[in-house]
């Protein structure tokens, strides 16, 4: 395995976890957008450690990730059953967790063709 490809794999999760944090909506699709991108920053740099020290430390950071991404579910389903016993699904803003908002004039600009 090479630097090169960590890196380019590091790269693809990270922009799927970019992806995740400016399209998706519920909240769970946004925490796990944000494991994402921790995920390929630690990969980056297990990567570069494995090429400067010539140690093996991938399953020292697997065996953190499983620790990580359990605390992450069981969170999960510790704030829905505190959500849903609060009542905070009656908000308007119950299902928008999306940093950006992008519609199609943000992407195309305003029509003005005709109007003179």
């Amino acid at each position: 395995m090479n630097l090169q490809f960590i890196i380019l794999f590091s790269f693809a999760i990270f922009l799927l976890g970019i992806f995740g944090l400016t399209f998706y909506r519920s909240l769970l699709s946004v925490l796990i957008s944000f494991q994402l991108i921790i995920f390929s920053a630690t990969i980056n740099f297990f990567g570069f450690s494995l090429f400067l020290y010539k140690a093996m430390t991938w399953d020292k950071i697997f065996i953190f990730f499983a620790f990580i991404s359990i605390y992450l579910v069981l969170f999960s389903i510790v704030f829905y059953n505190y959500s849903i016993q609060t009542g905070i699904y009656e908000l308007d803003v119950k299902n928008d967790f999306r940093f950006f908002r992008f519609s199609k004039s943000d992407w195309w600009g305003e029509d003005k063709i005709g109007e003179d």
